[in-house]
């Protein structure tokens, strides 16, 4: 396994621990379909949540979580794809799915963790990440994420064999 896919794998960790946190029901997403796929990598929701039993109820949704060094990068080649973009693409097949971004560094003044609901997104527009805690409808407190901040740049700084 190399580094890229250790983080990775590490950001899904610790997105999924941030919905736990929120009080959300975690499951795998199992898809009877052949996965999307562009090149090597797979753009097919990696689990489903939904809010636990009496908790106030959006309903269900599909996330898929990315690590990337850049996002400002990431989005901005996605942006120029157009119409082949990855979002567009899996936006096809899942209407609702929320994209969760992770990074170790982020633009000044954002988070560690963006996303966007591909069902915002409009044609013509670029497309754009926010900072996961201003999505309201899925009500994650900043708290949760500036916890989950701290632990992703302990982490990644001691895999990257730094000094903490």
């Amino acid at each position: 396994m190399d580094l890229l896919e250790a983080k990775g794998r590490i950001a899904e960790a610790l997105v999924e621990s941030i919905f736990r946190r929120a009080r959300y029901e975690v499951r795998p997403y199992r898809q009877e379909a052949l996965p999307l796929r562009f090149g090597r990598e797979d753009f097919s929701p990696d689990f489903s949540v939904s809010p636990a039993p009496g908790r106030a109820s959006d309903g269900e949704f599909l996330v898929e979580v990315k690590y990337r060094p850049s996002i400002e990068q990431f989005v901005s080649v996605e942006n120029q794809r157009g119409e082949r973009s990855a979002f567009l693409m899996a936006r096809r097949h899942w209407p609702a799915l929320y994209f969760v971004i992770v990074t170790e560094r982020p633009e000044t003044g954002r988070s560690c963790f963006q996303a966007l609901s591909l069902a915002a997104l409009r044609p013509g527009e670029p497309i754009r990440t926010v900072d996961i805690a201003e999505l309201k409808e899925l009500r994650i407190f900043r708290h949760n994420i500036e916890d989950h901040e701290q632990l992703i740049r302990r982490i990644f700084t001691l895999l990257s064999g730094a000094t903490v």
